[in-house]
């Protein structure tokens, strides 16, 4: 399981600093990643509040001393522990209890083997973003956070993000109109599947699964041998990854400070 759990971990790491990068945000973000003992830190001091731009990783039973350096870390927020089922013991519960730390989430994290073929239905339309499309795709992102809006500046700092050849991004149309997108981040032989979104018109309808299923099938033209993503346990996204064949690699904690 280690093994599985470190590829994850660092695959999972390197979208966070892309993700990090191709934000659409006022002020751009500036995601650092520090090492304490056997811990990585992600701090991003514009958002400190944000539970994933700043996240404690790799936390275990070695590194209980150095909790306090960890913290002061982040002199302006409470980092969230992102904790995986290896490093998670009596003394490491103990030791963020004492802190005011608790379970808050638990994330499902799934792997895949990629998909040989895949039919689709005639009513789908796939559409990978391209260097000319990708300012469609950013209309398609602000429509999707209830119409935020956009700045030439952001728009001109991020485009570039939407169609490297590492982070390839996906749109479904249904009769020529936005009903779903996803992204799949290639690192390495492994992709992971992300940002995915059905336009609540849209909803069961099998987009989900549909656009699954073609990046299941894409990662085959890519040579990839394994599929990784994470989404909450037991909501609907998880039961969706199952369906498309998806498996459960290990379930991780998120601790947070308890402020009540």
């Amino acid at each position: 399981m280690r093994r599985r759990i470190e590829r994850i971990e660092e695959i999972e790491l390197e979208l966070t600093k892309l993700n990090a990068s191709r934000a659409l945000a006022a002020v751009p973000k500036q995601l650092e990643v520090l090492s304490v003992g056997g811990s990585t830190l992600l701090r991003e001091p514009t958002n400190p509040a944000s539970i994933y731009y700043n996240r404690v990783k790799g936390f275990g039973a070695q590194d209980v001393p150095l909790l306090d350096t960890i913290l002061n870390h982040y002199p302006d927020g409470a980092p969230c522990f992102d904790l995986t089922p290896d490093l998670l013991s009596p003394d490491v519960s103990r030791a963020l209890i004492e802190k005011g730390y608790l379970p808050a989430e638990q994330l499902v994290f799934l792997h895949a083997d990629p998909l040989q073929k895949f039919e689709g239905t005639y009513e789908f339309q796939f559409e990978l973003v391209t260097e000319e499309t990708a300012e469609k795709f950013i209309q398609w992102i602000a429509l999707s956070n209830g119409g935020m809006e956009l700045t030439e500046e952001m728009v001109a700092r991020s485009k570039p993000y939407f169609y490297r050849p590492d982070f390839k991004n996906y749109m479904l149309t249904i009769d020529g109109n936005p009903a779903a997108m996803g992204s799949m981040f290639v690192h390495g032989q492994a992709g992971y599947l992300a940002n995915d979104f059905t336009f609540p018109e849209y909803r069961g309808r099998g987009c989900q699964t549909a656009l699954l299923r073609h990046r299941l099938a894409e990662a085959v033209q890519l040579g990839l041998d394994t599929l990784y993503t994470d989404v909450e346990f037991g909501s609907v996204s998880h039961a969706n990854m199952e369906r498309a064949g998806f498996r459960t690699a290990y379930l991780s904690a998120f601790w947070i400070k308890d402020d009540k």
